[in-house]
Order: C-alpha cells, then structure tokens, then sequence
C-alpha cells in the first residue's frame, strides 16, 4: 500500500489522510473555501455539489464549518476516492457528506437535473499537454485534463444546479480568458463576480459582472489563481 500521512487540519481536531507521493492538497483548496464561504455565509443552508473532492478537504472543512450544509462529493480516482472515504468516516460527517465514486463526465448518468442548490469544484489547473508531468499517476491526473476537463465542470454545474443555484470553481490566471469565453457560451449560468488571489493571506480583488472588462484587468494584475462565482 503506497505510504500515507495524516495530517492536522487545524480546526476541530480534523485531519486529512493524504498518499504521501501522490496528489496532495494545496493551498488552493484552502482560498477555494475562503471563496466558498465568503459567498455563501456561515448561516447558509441547502445541499452541494462537489466535483472532484481528491481526498476530501474542501467538503470535510466546508461541513465542519457550516453546520446546516449537506454536501454530495463524487471522485473518480479510486485511489483518491478511498482517503476521502476514510476522512470522511474518522471526522463523523458520513450522514452530511455523501461520497459517490463517479466519473464527472457522465454526470446524467448518477443524478437528476436541478438537484444541488450550490455546486463547487477544484479542478484539474492545466491542459492534458501542458504544464509539468508527474510521476505520480494519481496527481498527474488530478493536476492534468486527463479525465475531465473545464468544459466538463461547468456542464455538470450547470445541469445539477437548481435554477438560483450558485457554483464556485478556481483556476490559475493562464486560464482566465478560456474561462470567459466559455461562460459566455453557456445558456443557463451566468458568471456573478470573481475573485483573485496572489495566495491564501493576499486576496487582490473582486470584480462583478455589473463591472467592464477594463475593471476585470486591473484586477486580475498580480494575481495568481481565481475562483469564479456563477449563478444560474
């Protein structure tokens, strides 16, 4: 069995057990639920969507901290899929986090349409030929489009989304402008503002769609990741 580490949360006694060579949480999912619970607030209340969950942080954090929040989180990567499983199960939250191991592709395939009131997603940052490869299967594929790419998130937000459901989801800046364009191909959600971060202790912006594009450029200078918040 590949080498594992448990490792301290660091808010209400949560850990992660995480493969040790393998795909490892970053900060990313930290500023992803920063994001997340930013624009849904503390005292929200519905049934979420996760694309994605690798071993499960964002979900076990985003439960631990709103308390009337129950979260659907599928995983492709058996691997990855097993670690959330045992997460989920140490920290008590199995009856508010339900994992499914599914392919995010074939998202009609396991579950009805309009079904969550909030969908959320950190996907893989960088296309099938770019980036830096790994050795590591595991985290090629949860790092590359190897399995899904950003086309197939913002499909599935769009088809599990209640009408007046909201979606988060973070990228790197490299990606912005292919993230525009697509949204503006989508008939059913429409982008609400984003957000830019340098890291997780220097946010450098938020801009609205009430903005111009001019507005979005200042803020997106200096930035490296966004995370998006699209309603539908």
């Amino acid at each position: 069995m590949p080498e594992t580490t448990l490792d301290d949360l660091q808010y209400k006694d949560l850990h992660l057990r995480q493969n040790k060579r393998g795909y490892r949480s970053t900060e990313d999912s930290l500023i992803l639920l920063y994001a997340i619970i930013k624009g849904l607030g503390f005292n929200y209340s519905g049934n979420a969507f996760e694309f994605g969950t690798g071993s499960g942080i964002i979900s076990l954090l985003l439960a631990a901290k709103l308390k009337n929040i129950t979260i659907t989180a599928i995983e492709i990567q058996e691997s990855l899929f097993g670690l959330a499983k045992e997460n989920i199960l140490r920290a008590g939250l199995e009856e508010r986090i339900i994992l499914i191991k599914a392919d995010g592709r074939k998202i009609k395939e396991y579950f009805n349409p309009q079904k969550y009131d909030c969908a959320f997603a950190n996907p893989p940052f960088f296309t099938k030929n770019s980036g830096k490869p790994s050795s590591s299967k595991e985290k090629l594929q949860a790092r590359h489009e190897l399995l899904c790419t950003m086309d197939d998130v913002l499909n599935s937000f769009e088809y599990v989304l209640k009408t007046k459901g909201v979606g988060f989801l973070i990228y790197p800046m490299e990606r912005l402008d292919e993230f525009l364009e697509k949204m503006r191909l989508l008939k059913h959600m429409k982008l609400f503002r984003i957000q830019f971060f340098k890291d997780i202790k220097h946010p450098t912006g938020t801009w609205k769609s009430s903005q111009n594009e001019s507005d979005l450029s200042k803020c997106a200078q200096k930035s490296k990741l966004f995370v998006a918040e699209i309603k539908k």
